[in-house]
Parts: structure tokens; sequence; C-alpha cells
């Protein structure tokens, strides 16, 4: 059967589809080899294995698990490991796929949990064909597709898994893994939220708002429980530069940097002295794949936040970074408090210390050693000490005597047991209170004990170890925390231990099923009484708004943001249309200017009216794929409906990268119409003469548009208004 040729797409793996032969399960074979041998996700990995521990592509995530099992139905997602299983040979398919996707190009947790997902929905429609990839067909895929939408209406979930079954499609397709050709093409459309969208500029919803940000610092001027100052130490640190979340949560405990103004190293001392200082804190860049650090310089006027907060996170976590070192110094060994330490046994009530504090603490102890599988060794007396108290010479009524021969009965039927059982000496001696007559008879009775060393291997295999990925190791960390610390209703379980995610935070702002968040718990609410929302990654982007509007050069406010590229900064600039009329406006003012607005400006001599002249024709700005449009919408709405490239309104920003690579995008679409559009008209197509001519309008002012970005006699940040006939008419001359 002839195939149709078509490439995966993005998503490579790690295999020459030239290599495939025509037969599928041969192809198979080969893809599982493959797989096999990589060395993705480390050497170690176990293939077979039904989960996968993994290391993601981001430097501060932790390890991610991959549950190759079926759909999780309601159930919680620690449940993972009891659900079945999903059937070979599929799951093979699977895991190679995965493996080799890592291999050609590493992905996040998300994009490998993703595609198991779709593939779970895959497994389903091969119920009945003894799970055999080889039989996949198109209409498999379609039926998956389906599944996914009954199974959850979410729009982008939906949308997610039919984008990644296309994915799974291509490969199955040119790698040649099905007996039959599959022409999938997913018909669920992306959510359209564009309903949501205000005008051409940002989600105002996209930063903190008024409310959030007068309402966190008097918070934090009322706790007072050690995870609530810490909690507000992590958000007055992401007040004070704008950080990822991952890097804030990642920083060591010796992360301050002060240096002199001409770099040279000093102590913290010296921020309190007359010199002027640089104050910084040592950070793991999020985005970087290797262990170099950098630093994030603080404004002065935030140092004294950021310092309060350093301070009060070292104050609540020392015990913790404490409890880690001993660990490291001791392979395999559990922290336990010192006295605990030489025990081989340890008691309940010992345990209860340990785990949870409360008046039921014995009851609760032994729901945890239960739940965690620890086996509980009952009450029991020690066989020499009850060898002594039965057969020690004293006056005995005659009534002891029965029971006296029970008990020496059962030491000769046991010579070899070192330990008698409570439960076991009230079957064998009959007595009306075995406690009482044991005590009578001088025998100690050992409470119920579970062994020492069982419990540090269940408490070593519960700690989260940091990313292999971090420049220092987990007793270096600063946000290190026991389990349980966040949690208001628990006692933090001190030998378990892990750095602080961005869900406890997401908790402690927006609270969940368990506790109300900090905003509700202090009666903090928005203007019209609606509740607050905020996330950590709005502080970023208010900091690099804040930056930008007191005109930060593009180089400080990249270097601020430690983005590696200014095309990322576009989504942090949340400045509104008025700020961003001002800032066209001081340009043209300044001279940084060409076009017919520029000109006009510039030939009025009077200052106040050229600033008339200019709140007049420039009252606003928004920000377009192309630059920056000029129109006033309350007073006019836009005639070409959002077509901005070739628009008399639109000023471009020489140099700026975004705006170049959009426009290099759409010149290469319109150059394409364009030829397809020429085509339809030398044929006689009716209204396609029209359209050619729309679309060599479109190409003309593109180039000139780029023309502009590649002159070397214009300067960066140059606002430019092209003369839209001039540029059609040379166009058309050259034509």
């Amino acid at each position: 059967m002839k195939r149709t040729k078509r490439t995966a797409g993005h998503y490579a793996i790690a295999l020459d589809a030239a290599s495939m032969t025509s037969d599928p399960r041969a192809n198979l074979a080969l893809l599982e080899s493959a797989a096999r041998k990589s060395s993705a996700f480390g050497a170690s990995l176990r293939f077979d294995a039904d989960e996968w521990l993994i290391q993601v592509a981001s430097a501060n995530h932790r390890p991610a698990t991959l549950w190759f099992t079926v759909h999780n139905d309601g159930g919680a997602a620690k449940d993972a490991a009891n659900r079945p299983r999903l059937k070979a040979p599929f799951v093979t398919l699977l895991k190679s796929v995965i493996r080799l996707s890592e291999a050609a190009e590493p992905k996040s947790a998300a994009a490998h949990h993703a595609i198991l997902r779709a593939g779970r929905y895959l497994h389903d429609r091969l119920a009945r064909r003894d799970y055999d990839p080889a039989q996949l067909t198109t209409r498999d895929f379609q039926d998956a597709e389906r599944a996914a939408g009954e199974r959850n209406p979410s729009p982008w979930t939906h949308f997610a898994v039919a984008q990644n079954l296309l994915k799974l499609a291509r490969l199955v397709d040119v790698y040649k893994l099905s007996e039959a050709e599959i022409a999938y093409a997913p018909v669920t459309p992306a959510p359209d939220y564009n309903h949501l969208r205000v005008g051409p500029g940002r989600d105002p919803g996209e930063l903190p708002s008024e409310a959030a940000l007068k309402a966190l610092p008097q918070i934090a001027q009322h706790v007072v429980e050690p995870a609530d100052v810490c909690m507000m130490s992590v958000l007055e640190l992401l007040h004070c530069a704008p950080w990822r979340i991952g890097e804030v949560l990642s920083l060591p405990d010796r992360c301050e940097v002060v240096t002199s103004l001409d770099g040279r190293l000093l102590s913290v001392a010296d921020l309190d002295a007359e010199t002027p200082v640089r104050y910084g804190l040592r950070y793991k860049p999020e985005k970087n794949p290797d262990l170099t650090t950098d630093i994030k310089w603080i404004p002065s006027a935030a140092v004294p936040l950021a310092r309060r907060a350093i301070e009060n996170l070292r104050k609540h976590t020392g015990e913790a970074r404490e409890a880690v070192a001993y660990m490291e110094k001791h392979p395999g060994r559990a922290w336990l408090p010192a006295q605990l330490r030489v025990k081989e046994w340890l008691e309940i009530e010992e345990v209860g210390e340990i785990l949870v504090t409360s008046n039921d603490r014995n009851h609760r102890a032994y729901a945890w050693l239960h739940k965690n599988g620890i086996a509980i060794r009952p009450e029991h007396v020690l066989r020499d000490d009850f060898e002594f108290g039965v057969w020690k010479k004293d006056t005995l009524r005659e009534r002891e005597l029965v029971p006296l021969e029970q008990a020496r009965r059962l030491l000769r039927q046991r010579p070899n047991t070192s330990v008698f059982e409570i439960d076991l000496l009230k079957k064998a001696i009959k007595v009306n209170r075995i406690h009482e007559w044991l005590r009578n008879k001088g025998i100690t009775i050992v409470p119920p004990t579970i062994s020492r060393a069982e419990l540090e291997a269940r408490l070593l295999s519960s700690n989260t170890d940091v990313s292999p990925d971090f420049p220092w190791k987990r007793s270096e960390c600063l946000l290190l925390f026991p389990s349980f610390f966040f949690r208001r209703s628990a006692k933090p379980l001190r030998p378990v231990l892990s750095v602080m995610n961005k869900d406890q935070l997401r908790y402690f702002l927006m609270g969940n099923a368990e506790q109300e968040g900090v905003f509700e718990r202090f009666g903090y609410t928005e203007d019209n009484g609606d509740p607050i929302h905020v996330t950590s990654h709005m502080y970023r982007r208010w900091l690099a708004t804040l930056a930008m509007d007191r005109e930060m050069s593009a180089a400080e406010v990249q270097n601020w943001l430690g983005h590696s590229s200014e095309l990322k900064q576009v989504a942090y600039d949340h400045r509104t249309p008025d700020q961003l009329g001002e800032e066209a406006r001081q340009a043209i003012g300044n001279g940084l200017a060409i076009g017919p607005i520029a000109e006009i400006a510039l030939s009025i001599n009077e200052p106040r009216e050229r600033d008339t002249f200019l709140q007049a024709v420039l009252a606003t700005a928004h920000i377009t794929p192309y630059g920056m449009c000029a129109r006033d919408w309350l007073t006019s709405p836009c005639a070409r409906h959002g077509a901005c490239a070739a628009c008399e309104k639109q000023l471009i920003r020489k140099g700026d990268a975004e705006h170049r690579k959009e426009i290099e995008r759409s010149l290469r679409e319109n150059l394409i119409l364009l030829e397809r559009a020429q085509e339809e008209a030398d044929d006689g197509q009716v209204g396609a003469g029209n359209h050619a001519r729309h679309l060599a309008r479109e190409v003309a002012v593109l180039e000139a548009t780029l023309e502009i970005h590649e002159s070397p006699s214009i300067a960066d940040g140059t606002y430019v208004q092209l003369d839209l006939d001039e540029v059609v008419a040379r166009a058309e001359a050259d034509r």
C-alpha cells in the first residue's frame, strides 16, 4: 500500500525512519531495541518497570514519575501504583516513543505525561486486538479523540489530547509501525478565549490586583506562625526582583553576595557601612541546563526587605538543614533524636513523639505505622526474666501451683524461644489478670516496639532529594522544610525533608480542600468583594512592567529578568496605552522618529503647540505584532479590522526583534499567497485581480518595513512611520 509522505512534525525521535522495513512488527522491534539501548533518563532506567522516575530538562524541577497505568478514574493521584498496568505490546511502543523522543530532544515532564495520557486512549481502542500496535488504524485515533472529549470535557485538556494523538499518528505512519495507513487529522479546535481579551493590550488579570498588592504588606505584619512567616518571606523575595518561582525555591542558604561598586567581594557586615555597595542573591537560573549560577542584584530600596526575608527563612529552616547534614554524613541513617539513635527497638510512645502531637498520640502512631507497613512487635516478656520469675523459690499459695506449672511447662516446650508474647501467655497460663500476675512475679512487661532500622529505612525512602542539576547539596538549600511543616493541623515530620515546592505556595495564597488561602483567612478581598486571585509569576510580570515603565534600557531589563533574548520581554510588558503613547511622544520630541507625524511635530517651533499636536494625534498607543498603533481607539475604531502591517497609523520601532520576526513570517506567507493569487488572475478567475493587488500592497509595505529594521543608518529605538503611497508607488514602478 502506498503511504502518503508526511513528517513527524516537531516531535522527533532518535531513530532514522529510512532504516525501517515494510514489516510493521519488525519496525516495532527496531524501535524497542533502540529505546532499550538509549541512555535517555539514565542508563540505569528499568525499561520494563511500570513506573519511570525521570529527571526533566528544567534545572529546578524535581524528579517526576511516569506511571504506565490506565486512566485515573476519580482516585487520588497517589494511588497510581494500584491502578491496572497498560498491556504489552502497546505499552512497549509508548515507552519506546517517550525514551527516544527524550534522546532526540530533552523535554519537560509535562510533555512526556501528555504523550502518555494520549496513549492511554489508544490503548483502550486495542483491547479486542490483544493491544497490538501493528493493528492501529485511523479509526482508532478518531475514536480515541472522541473518548477523550467524553471523559474530560475541558476544552484545553481535550485539545491537548488530540494534538498528542496527532504526534503519535505521525510517528506510527512515518516509521511504518502499523499494517494500515494512518491518515488521522484531529477535529478538536483550539479553545477560543478571544472573548476574554480587552483590545489588543495584555490581559490585566496577568498582574496582581491593587487589592492583592495592598493586602500582602498588611498580612506580613500580622503573621506569627512559622509556616506563615516563611511563606510571607518567599513572597517578599518575589517583590524584590523578578524571579521565576523555581529560582527562589532553590536558593542556597549562603546566597547573599555583597560587592563594592567596582566588583570587590565584601561581607554582609559592610552593608551597614557608609560606603556604597551592591547587594545580590546567588541563585541557579531556572532555564540554564548546566550548574552555572548567577547573581540577582537587588534594587537598593528593596535590600532591607530581602535581608529580612532571608533572615526569617534561615531562622525557621536551620534545624532542617542540620537534620539533612546528619543524614548526608551518615549514609543509610535517617535523622532521629540523639537518645533514640542507639536503641535497637523503639516503643510506640517514642515513635509518637517523632510523628505526631495530639492527645491520641499512640493511636495516631499506630495508624502511621500500619499505613507504612512497619511491623509492630507486640508487648512481651524476655525469656531470662520470665524464667527467673517462675522458678524463684518463695512461699507459694496453693492456688499458685497450677499457673506456675503451666508457665514452667511452656518454658520446657519452647527451649529456644527468647521472647514470649503476652497473647501467648494468656492462652498458656490460666489466670484472670496476666499483667498483674507477671508483675507480682517481678517479670518486666516490654511494651509494643518497632525496629529502629526498619523505621529509619521507611523515613529515608520518603525523603525527596534535590535535582542533580542543583549546584548545591540538599543541606545547603535555604527553603528546606520537614514534611507537614505547612499543614496547619499536623506536626512537622522532621526526619522527612524536602525543598519547598510551588504547589505549597499556591495553596498558601489560594487555599485548597484542607485550608483557606491567606487572603481569605485574614479577611481580604477585591474592592467588589470577589476573592483575590494571584500566582507567583504575576509578581515577576509586575516588576518587569514597573522596570520598563521607568525607562530602563532593553539590555538592563533583559539582564534583570534573566532572559537570554529580548524576544521574551513582550510577554512581560503590561504598560497601558496611555503609558505607551507617552513613550512614543517623548521619542518624537527627542528626534527619535521618522515620518509624517514626526515631520509635522518638528516643524512646530513652539514647544507647547508641539506637545498639543502630539497629544492630539498620539494620545494613546497599542502594541501590534508589527510595531505600535497610533490610533486613539476611544475616538475612532480601527478601519482595517486588525490588519496592521499596511496601516497608515502603524509606527515601526526600529530594532524590535519580536516585531521583526513577525514581519519576516508574514512576508513569507504573503509572498506565497501573492504567487497563487497571480496565477488565478492569469487564469481569468473573477475577483482574483483585486485580491492580487491587495496582496501586492501588503508585500510592498512588509518589505519596506523589513528594510527599516535592516537599515544601519537608523538608530535602534527610532519610531518610523512609512509614507504608504510612496512605498506602493515605488513597488509598482519596480514591477
